[in-house]
């Protein structure tokens, strides 16, 4: 069994090259759902009975706040597994950009190896600065339209 490390799953927004992973990320998560639609009947001897309805995605996140005034910096890339060589980044100017235009942008979730993409909405930004501490934030988007896997 290839359990994978965490370390290398990442979330990126605005394409799904290069360039377009979140910076600094301390958590990335995928969350797909389906509604149910109801389709019990007289024939169902009380037992309630479903059909697959529309589908949805969701992807979070949580990093570190970087707010040098620039929208990327060079690091390492989680997203692109087994490798240290360094790779622009975005930082918490350029995703605040995409939330505030309010139009869709193309996401990926996982890493090199594997990954889903489609075309989601930002739909929050929380910024959290406790004394002392590290300043986070926390990224939600949704999707719109189809999660495919790569």
């Amino acid at each position: 069994m290839a359990i994978q490390n965490a370390t290398n799953v990442a979330i990126r927004v605005g394409g799904t090259g290069a360039n377009n992973t979140i910076g600094f990320a301390t958590s990335a998560s995928l969350s797909v759902s389906m509604d149910l639609r109801d389709s019990t009947n007289k024939q169902s001897l009380r037992w309630q009975e479903n059909l697959g309805g529309l589908k949805s995605f969701e992807l979070s996140g949580d990093a570190f706040v970087d707010l040098s005034g620039d929208t990327a910096t060079q690091v390492n890339d989680p997203f692109e597994s087994n490798t240290t060589e360094t790779a622009t980044v975005k930082l918490l100017p350029s995703l605040y950009a995409a939330w505030e235009a309010g139009t869709a942008v193309t996401v990926a979730f996982g890493n090199s190896g594997k990954s889903y993409t489609g075309d989601g909405i930002i739909t929050s930004i929380s910024i959290d600065a406790g004394v002392e501490e590290n300043a986070t934030y926390s990224i939600s988007i949704t999707g719109t339209g189809a999660l495919t896997q790569v």
